[in-house]
């Protein structure tokens, strides 16, 4: 349970939601002062489809949408979830969003929107000139990060030209389905060993061995509008690459002053976090600009002598709203 100061983050059908109030005083004597009430909604139709565990998908939503602040400040609010209620202490105002959320998650459950998403790098920007009479540009707040919606033809006719270019790679993971409420995640990674120290080891020094986890984690968390017009996705991309690895010549004592190398990685990182929303007949299409594409098998930096070709790709994700009835 979030109490006072504490906080955490993260359809066509429409089905109401449950909710049970209970007075303030029955709810633990918590102080009131603002007007408080207990509320609890059924999210169960929700987590029984999306599985153990879910119902912190409700809760992150509830969070997010409604800003930390009003769950961290001088009024006393709670808000907790199991498997099958949410349970709710706030002012009526915020029992109302939260209601309205909790609709979000419940109101296509028999039937949930799914949602492909997929994850192409193009080697070239120039891409974006050949599709630009297919694109309409919608706001993003990330500095590099462009976002536009397209029809679904549209949308489908743009993949498939950028995947027969000869510079387009996709993530192995293929197109990913995702329910309604549900993050989908897209990864691709791999361990680079390398040698990271000298210890000593008997009469004599060894080598310490150690890691670099670089990779690819792309999460989409979609959510469709209570009546089913649009969608709203919280998108985060996590990319660690090594540029390469800079080497160390290290004399140990007692090596008669020979040199010893060992390696320091130069790493490159991106983080992004946005959130779109956009007609649910449309495909959403997100260019996180040139960032790195450290994917196995795909980029050429393979090996330490070859880090110095960790390349950079023009990464587009799209997320493609598909109907109800659609396999």
């Amino acid at each position: 349970m979030i109490l006072a100061n504490r906080a955490s983050l993260g359809g066509m059908l429409v089905m109401a939601v449950m909710a049970v109030v209970v007075p303030a005083t029955a709810a633990a004597q918590l102080p009131a002062d603002a007007g408080q009430v207990w509320k609890t909604y059924d999210i169960s139709p929700f987590v029984e489809r999306a599985g153990p565990g879910s119902q912190r998908h409700v809760v992150d939503w509830v969070l997010q949408e409604t800003g930390s602040p009003q769950w961290h400040g001088t009024t006393v609010a709670a808000l907790s979830a199991d498997p099958s209620k949410l349970s709710c202490f706030h002012t009526p105002d915020m029992q109302v969003r939260v209601e309205e959320i909790a609709a979000r998650f419940t109101a296509d459950a028999a039937t949930p929107h799914r949602f492909a998403v997929r994850v192409l790098g193009v080697g070239s920007p120039a891409w974006r000139n050949d599709v630009r009479p297919m694109l309409r540009p919608i706001p993003a707040a990330t500095p590099g990060v462009q976002a536009w919606i397209a029809s679904r033809e549209e949308a489908a006719a743009l993949v498939a030209r950028l995947r027969s270019r000869g510079d387009c790679e996709e993530l192995p993971t293929g197109a990913v389905l995702a329910a309604n409420g549900i993050p989908a995640v897209l990864t691709g990674g791999r361990k680079q060993a390398y040698v990271q120290d000298m210890t000593p080891a008997g009469p004599g020094w060894q080598p310490v061995a150690s890691s670099c986890d670089e990779g690819m984690s792309i999460d989409v968390h979609p959510l469709i509008s209570r009546d089913g017009t649009a969608v709203e996705a919280v998108v985060r991309c996590r990319i660690d690459q090594i540029e390469r690895m800079v080497s160390v010549g290290m004399t140990p004592p007692g090596t008669d002053g020979r040199r010893v190398p060992i390696e320091v990685p130069q790493m490159s990182a991106v983080r992004i976090g946005e959130r779109f929303r956009w007609p649910a007949n449309n495909t959403l299409l997100i260019g996180l600009g040139l960032v790195p594409w450290p994917v196995p098998g795909q980029n050429k930096a393979g090996s330490p002598a070859l880090f110095s070709d960790a390349k950079r790709t023009d990464v587009l994700v799209v997320v493609e709203p598909r109907l109800t009835d659609t396999p």
